[in-house]
């Protein structure tokens, strides 16, 4: 999510979310693939169309699509590998869900909502 959200964030997260918010929102979820901690924007919910692999897929009442806001090059120059999406991992149910991302209050010099998508 760099440089929307960078390493050393401080987030406040409202784990209550019972359904998946809207497009643009940021979220925390555990990975499909790993079961980590990731964090991710909401590019779709439940029951839109988003393109993938070679054609588009429609998600399920309880799926979202989720992506990252950097693109491999930025991801590179901050020390990570390319973004790991649903891209990669496809559609997030809502059991896997965390919460919605509010706000950024720390550093200091960060504090504040977060940014828009950067692409």
């Amino acid at each position: 999510m760099v440089p929307a959200i960078e390493p050393g964030d401080w987030l406040v997260v409202n784990p209550l979310a019972s359904s998946w918010p809207r497009r643009g929102a940021v979220v925390v979820f555990h990975e499909p693939i790993s079961d980590a901690l990731a964090i991710k924007r909401v590019e779709a919910g439940p029951g839109e169309r988003v393109r993938f692999a070679d054609g588009y897929l429609t998600l399920a009442p309880d799926e979202a699509w989720l992506v990252a806001d950097a693109p491999a090059a930025a991801t590179a120059a901050a020390g990570f590998g390319p973004p790991i999406d649903s891209t990669r991992f496809g559609p997030v149910s809502r059991d896997r869900l965390v919460g919605r991302v509010l706000f950024r209050y720390g550093p200091l010099r960060r504090f504040g909502r977060i940014a828009g998508a950067h692409a």
